[in-house]
């Protein structure tokens, strides 16, 4: 097999500042994740909840410690995903507690004491009483209102936590692993930039896939630019250091499903991976950047129709009368429940309010990205199938992008608006 990138195995001394920075970064995270769980209505919620903010600390955490700190060695960095996970679950245990506290209280009482007394969290003493307390009362699965249907015991409850750390481990260490195996260039001492290409698959795939292995790069001037969309293609991505002098590539094929996303609109693809990191000469890899600039648009693109047009008209208006009608239901609610307040934001306003910002700011930030669309029938689609006739880049239009704001901004006031009532 031709040679394929391996990491150095050094560590910079950037690490250090950048891992303490994120040890911080995950203690918040986890006492953020604590209170989300304890005010969420309802346990799917709960794990929901774990699941996402796990997810994204394992992924950005990755991404903050590796990059940021610069680790080419991935032991080195399945270690440091390790101690992550035992340090997040660490947190996540010890301010169980002290949350639950604020819970029943319905108070944040903690913040009026001395700082120095609270840090008394953190310490193994807290984290064993939690375990103990939980061994012992079990945990209570929740419905939606609030009913409790049944308490599990408390000895499942450790195993359950015990093995969800131990996913949360093999996760955390195969970001981490992932990330610190992304090419890196020592000279200039700057991660590769990634470029992604597509391309139609070759006639014969498997002598495409067996010569490239080979190193007999040759094979890559014959593939042709996609024009097509929604179709199976090759993508290649092209690893690239700011000197030019040093180019690794990886390659997958993207097999169609034939299934539409109905939330998206977009065609599904799957992809398989068939080659990672080669190191591809020089000539090979200017060819390819050159051919950036001649690519086409993204391989994959959302249709649209004259149907989805009016409905989307329909959603924008939908969304903001319904938007406005519930702040202000909101508004007139806090002030109706009057001493009753404290009560309905401990056990799930604040949650809801949470909820209200999150899924604006999620929606916001993707109206920013621009996207591919298909505007035609299934009939112009079928006979004009080049993406040059039927696709265009466009932005989510501008009234959306507002009511996100004015949702999120709504959402801040809301809480503010609580938090001075209580």
């Amino acid at each position: 097999m031709h040679e394929v990138y391996k990491p150095s195995g050094k560590v910079s001394f950037l690490f250090m500042p950048v891992y303490a920075t994120m040890l911080f970064v995950a203690a918040l995270t986890a006492f953020i994740c604590i209170f989300c769980i304890h005010f969420s209505p309802y346990s799917v919620f709960d794990a929901i909840i774990l699941v996402f903010v796990t997810a994204a600390a394992g992924k950005y955490g990755a991404l903050w410690c590796v990059k940021a700190g610069k680790i080419r060695n991935p032991a080195f960095s399945v270690i440091t995903g390790l101690f992550l996970t035992v340090f997040y679950w660490y947190m996540l245990v010890v301010f169980y507690l002290p949350v639950k506290n604020v819970f029943i209280l319905k108070s944040f009482y903690f913040l009026d004491e001395n700082p120095l007394e609270f840090l008394r969290v953190f310490r193994l003493r807290e984290l064993l009483k939690a375990l103990s307390i939980l061994k012992h009362n079990g945990a209570g699965i929740t419905g939606r209102k609030g009913n409790i249907f049944f308490t599990m015991p408390g000895t499942a409850c450790i195993v359950i936590l015990s093995i969800l750390c131990i996913i949360t481990a093999i996760y955390f260490m195969l970001e981490f692993y992932e990330a610190a195996c992304y090419p890196f260039c020592e000279t200039s001492g700057k991660w590769f930039r990634e470029t992604v290409l597509s391309f139609y698959p070759p006639d014969n795939k498997e002598l495409f896939l067996s010569k490239l292995l080979l190193g007999d790069f040759t094979v890559i001037y014959y593939l042709e630019p996609l024009y097509e969309v929604n179709v199976n293609y090759y993508k290649i991505y092209l690893f690239t250091n700011s000197l030019k002098d040093k180019f690794y590539i990886s390659v997958s094929y993207m097999e169609n499903s034939g299934e539409l996303d109905k939330k998206t609109g977009q065609m599904v693809f799957s992809e398989n991976i068939l080659a990672t990191y080669l190191s591809i000469d020089n000539n090979t890899g200017r060819g390819l950047l050159a051919r950036e600039h001649a690519m086409p648009e993204d391989a994959t693109a959302r249709i649209v129709t004259d149907k989805t047009k009016k409905s989307e008209v329909r959603w924008l208006a939908f969304n903001w009368v319904i938007g406005i009608l519930a702040i202000i239901l909101c508004v007139f609610a806090i002030f109706k429940l009057g001493s009753s307040l404290p009560e309905f934001l401990f056990k799930g306003g604040f949650f809801y309010i949470a909820l209200i910002f999150l899924i604006n700011a999620v929606r916001f930030i993707h109206s920013l990205q621009k996207e591919t669309v298909i505007e035609s029938t299934e009939d112009r689609y079928i006979y004009d199938g080049t993406k040059k006739h039927l696709s265009r880049k466009i932005k989510t239009p501008v009234m959306f992008k507002l009511f996100y704001l004015f949702m999120m901004v709504s959402a801040i006031a809301l809480f503010v608006l609580c938090i001075i009532l209580i």
